[in-house]
């Protein structure tokens, strides 16, 4: 009963077959590799909040290891395969809603970041987009409307987090996101997945703590030459890892350099004289 299935069922045919593509496409964005792009092109060019992101980027990795916690844990099914109306192919476990607590713990947690949620403008839009990716996964087919706002709830804690973290700094977070990602890796029957929580909050511990105060960017020429060489190397860790997946500690490692690679980028900055211009752009 509570994970509203008649309401879901309600929702999925209401929406016209012809929307449902719409529906796919803002779904992307609650998906992890789209949030840890975004996340890594906004840290690594915002040089007067880095902190502040990465304290964001931090608890999104509490967030995946308790969402896989709660999931397996829970080990309720998702919507049967003929309610999907996209062609994907998602985890067994569909309580809570991860790409929920996804979209709520980053957007709602760069509003308290960057002090914007005292504006109702961008507390709207945030609210829109993140009910926006809710929706889309009942609409897909993939959850049902009660792990849906379970996932809004999760997500919500998660923001608190934030507003907590900020006053203490991104490495005792990812610090907390280990401590969390071994329950995760007890509980999750899929590889890739644990790899993701232990690895990668490893590898963004080690980055935090091993980082320095990067300078600001001193030309477009070097904004751009670290940004795109930060592209290529996530494009090729990515690779990497979508390629041991199935191997937990080729993944777990895999990850592990994927996120230091993100977190220690900037140090980068400032080092190559050949990219120091006539004036600064950050």
């Amino acid at each position: 009963m509570f994970r509203l299935v008649a309401a879901s069922e309600a929702i999925r045919g209401a929406v016209p077959a012809e929307l449902v593509p719409v529906f796919g496409l803002v779904t992307v964005l609650g998906g992890s590799k789209f949030l840890m792009v975004a996340l890594s092109l906004a840290y690594w060019n915002d040089g007067s909040r880095r902190r502040e992101l990465l304290t964001v980027v931090g608890v999104a990795f509490v967030a995946v290891s308790v969402t896989l916690a709660l999931k397996y844990g829970f080990g309720l099914p998702r919507p049967p395969a003929a309610a999907r109306r996209v062609a994907v192919d998602p985890s067994p476990v569909g309580f809570p809603s991860g790409h929920a607590i996804a979209a709520t713990t980053v957007y709602g947690g760069l509003l308290v970041a960057l002090d914007r949620y005292r504006d109702p403008k961008f507390l709207a839009g945030a609210g829109a987009l993140v009910a926006l990716v809710g929706l889309s996964r009942v609409v897909i087919g993939v959850h049902y409307l009660g792990d849906v706002l379970a996932g809004f709830a999760v997500g919500l804690v998660m923001v608190g987090v934030v507003a907590v973290a900020l006053d203490r700094g991104p490495t005792p977070v990812f610090g907390l996101a280990v401590v969390c990602s071994v329950p995760a890796v007890l509980l999750a029957a899929a590889p890739g997945d644990a790899a993701l929580a232990m690895g990668g909050s490893v590898g963004g511990l080690a980055g935090a703590a091993w980082r320095t105060g990067a300078e600001r960017f001193r030309s477009l020429v070097e904004r751009v030459a670290v940004t795109a060489g930060g592209v290529a190397y996530l494009v090729a860790t990515i690779a990497v890892v979508q390629t041991v997946e199935p191997l937990f500690l080729p993944a777990a490692a895999a990850n592990a350099a994927l996120t230091f690679g993100i977190v220690a980028l900037p140090s980068l900055v400032g080092r190559f004289d050949a990219f120091a211009g006539a004036s600064a752009t950050d």
